[in-house]
């Protein structure tokens, strides 16, 4: 009888110990992966379309885009400002939507969440102009 029932606290105790080395695998790949390129475009080929969510890389679009109103920011900006996205940003409450949101609302946004997330005044900057990169280029 003793047996059985430390066996079953055995068995219990490896599954909780699986699954929460499972989150934290699944943690660490979502916030290390590296950002995927912008699919280059081929003459004469459509380009893929885009998330509908509006969170994807950036590419050439966004960065002239941004550079309108922000000509410092470069492409290597925006990529950090996207790592930020999905690594710290998507880690606490997934993809949201970057579409559903308005330009205006973003700093507000950005500003109530950096202390929470521990980012820097830069990773923050990074993380607004990618994120205002993706609503320039947004399909009205």
């Amino acid at each position: 009888m003793k047996l059985s029932k430390l066996f079953v606290l055995a068995a219990l105790t490896l599954t909780v110990t699986a699954c929460s080395i499972m989150k934290k695998s699944k943690k660490s790949v979502t916030a290390s992966a590296p950002a995927q390129p912008s699919t280059p475009v081929i003459p004469g080929i459509a380009p893929a379309a885009k998330p509908k969510d509006g969170v994807f890389a950036p590419g050439n679009d966004e960065l002239i885009a941004i550079q309108a109103n922000h000509k410092d920011v470069t492409l290597q900006t925006l990529t950090d400002g996207y790592e930020i996205y999905t690594g710290v940003c998507t880690s606490c409450h997934g993809t949201m939507s970057i579409y559903e949101r308005p330009e205006t609302a973003w700093p507000a946004i950005i500003d109530d969440m950096a202390p929470r997330a521990k980012i820097t005044s830069a990773q923050k900057d990074a993380l607004y102009k990618y994120v205002m990169a993706i609503k320039a280029t947004q399909h009205k």
